[in-house]
């Protein structure tokens, strides 16, 4: 684990985040498997985006990390990522089916809730505004930010490089990201 993970970590539990929740397609895996990937856990395995494994390890110990995705292949996500954070939670659409239907939200807000209700059932209640979602998608994280998370826009690991700096904000936004999608 480097000490630059290690860093970003702490700086997110400094700032109050307790559930890093992550996307799967295009953040932490390289490609978008569309829900639809036909390899082995060892070949999803080979696609993880190395910053984002380090990013996962280093934070696992300290926060409660989630994915949150639309795709419905969790148990496949789930064990490839329990490989390097054992105590992840998987959220995809099949998971969120059952959520109360005026509980849903745009964007990745079902997954969350689903994040946040399983915790407060095995005693751990935290708020929306303990939330880092960090996801490809814009509009996902512009949902998350508008109903009470974190969010940072991922468009490559230099991305991450946002989670080097204290949190400025007192009250839940987008952290900037400087890099673009071609970085």
């Amino acid at each position: 684990m480097t000490n630059i993970a290690t860093r970003r970590a702490q700086t997110l539990l400094d700032g109050g985040i307790k559930i890093l929740a992550l996307d799967f397609d295009m953040t932490i895996c390289s490609i978008h498997t569309r829900g639809l990937f036909m390899g082995t856990e060892d070949d999803l395995a080979s696609l993880l985006q190395p910053g984002m494994v380090e990013l996962i390890r280093a934070a696992a110990p300290k926060l409660q990390v989630a994915v949150t995705t639309f795709s419905r292949q969790t148990d496949l996500i789930g064990n490839v990522i329990r490989r390097i954070a054992p105590n992840t939670i998987v959220r995809g659409d099949f998971h969120c089916e059952t959520i109360n239907k005026s509980l849903v939200r745009d964007g990745k807000q079902t997954h969350i809730h689903s994040v946040l209700e399983e915790l407060a059932g095995r005693g751990h209640h935290f708020t929306p505004d303990q939330v880092l979602l960090v996801d490809d998608q814009e509009n996902n994280v512009f949902h998350a930010v508008d109903n009470g998370s974190y969010g940072l826009v991922f468009h490559s690991v230099n991305c991450l490089s946002a989670l080097d700096r204290p949190f400025s904000s007192p009250k839940p936004s987008y952290l900037k990201c400087v890099c673009h999608k071609n970085e």
